[in-house]
């Protein structure tokens, strides 16, 4: 029998038998450009299920911004499917301009694994993705004119 070597809190104790995995929660956050002009109710319902199907499980949690449509139709996935979703406000008189790029980093740095709207007119989102990528993050980025899912 092998005998394991475990810390809690500030001591060891040794195990007998192997310590059981600690099962991670799962936080899908969401962010990026919300233009209804752009998403419909049935690409998130796609692109929200091929996620799903990508990760092999349903996230324990959802962040998502109080801004757009789309975080209208996520909630409303999010409810159906029961799971805890927070939905985060922007405050606009208090932080100006900052105030969504504050939003978005919150919902970034709490997040497992994230979901990013690319939008038309900027590069910022897409810049986001590339570097929490490169941290080591999930990033999954749909495109706005191809509606193109892509893990990066």
């Amino acid at each position: 029998m092998e005998k394991y070597l475990i810390r809690t809190n500030d001591t060891f104790a040794i195990l007998e038998d192997a310590p059981l995995p600690v099962k991670e929660d799962s936080i899908f956050g969401v962010v990026g450009s919300s233009s209804s002009k752009y998403w419909t109710r049935n690409i998130i319902i796609d692109t929200i299920n091929r996620i799903i199907s990508d990760q092999e499980r349903i996230p324990d949690a959802m962040m998502i911004p109080a801004d757009g449509t789309t975080s209208i139709f996520m909630q409303l996935w999010a409810e159906r499917q029961k799971i805890s979703c927070s939905v985060y406000e922007a405050d606009w008189r208090r932080l100006g301009r900052k105030a969504m790029c504050l939003r978005d980093s919150r919902i970034i740095k709490e997040s497992t694994y994230l979901l990013i709207f690319l939008g038309t007119r900027s590069d910022y989102y897409e810049k986001i993705a590339i570097r929490e990528s490169k941290k080591g993050k999930i990033v999954y980025t749909i495109d706005a004119k191809t509606h193109e899912l892509t893990k990066i």
